[in-house]
């Protein structure tokens, strides 16, 4: 007869700390997809270019940049042909909100005709590139 309870006993005993290991994994799994969700992944850094517009004899240039990412960004330089130069803002401050623009004029002697590569990088260390040609004066 004691054969007989020790098992009735066990299974009992057994079924509940299997379905506590069950529990415990499930809410383990959850913690670590919920805590998983807001990734650094998730936030993007995304600057284009809307406008250019030469200065007089092509003595500056003023360059629209407007912020599609999905978290503000600060340029932290602009190159010219990969050679860093100084800014001004005329609009905005280098520190772009989420679909927010900046206009920085650089001064530089431009050559008619001539290509030029616009570097802006930011303070992430993404960095930005485009091509602009100065316009043939006439």
């Amino acid at each position: 007869m004691l054969q007989s309870n020790t098992k009735k006993t066990l299974a009992p005993v057994m079924t509940c700390i299997v379905m506590i290991c069950i529990a415990i994994a499930i809410c383990l799994a959850t913690l670590a997809w919920i805590h998983g969700l807001p990734t650094s992944i998730m936030y993007t850094e995304e600057l284009s270019l809307t406008s250019l517009q030469w200065g007089p004899n092509h003595t500056y240039i003023d360059i629209t940049l407007f912020n599609n990412g999905t978290r503000s960004l600060k340029l932290s330089s602009v190159t010219i042909n990969s050679r860093p130069v100084t800014v001004v803002y005329i609009f905005g401050s280098s520190q772009i909100n989420t679909k927010g623009s900046a206009i920085v004029r650089v001064s530089n002697t431009f050559v008619s005709g001539e290509n030029y590569h616009l570097g802006f990088e930011t303070t992430k260390g993404n960095r930005f590139v485009y091509k602009a040609n100065a316009e043939l004066l006439s």
